[in-house]
């Protein structure tokens, strides 16, 4: 499992991310807080649009190829 920083500021963010981790079979979560949602899911992710400690948290270690189409998003 891998963490990382990402950033939704806007609705199309959120439905780039979606579409991305979608072509992926393992699973990806956002997290906010105390709050995880599926981030395969649009209105899960939708919901999670603008929080300002927002994470990725993708349940595989070898997740190089979904780190490099999510890179506009994710915070250095």
């Amino acid at each position: 499992m891998k963490t990382f920083p990402v950033s939704l500021r806007k609705t199309e963010d959120v439905l780039n991310l979606v579409k991305i981790v979608n072509g992926f079979d393992y699973d990806v979560d956002l997290k906010s807080g105390s709050v995880i949602i599926d981030a395969k899911s649009l209105m899960g992710a939708i919901y999670m649009t603008g929080r300002k400690k927002l994470e990725l948290v993708v349940h595989s270690s070898e997740c190089d190829n979904l780190v490099h189409e999510l890179a506009e998003y994710l915070c250095a």
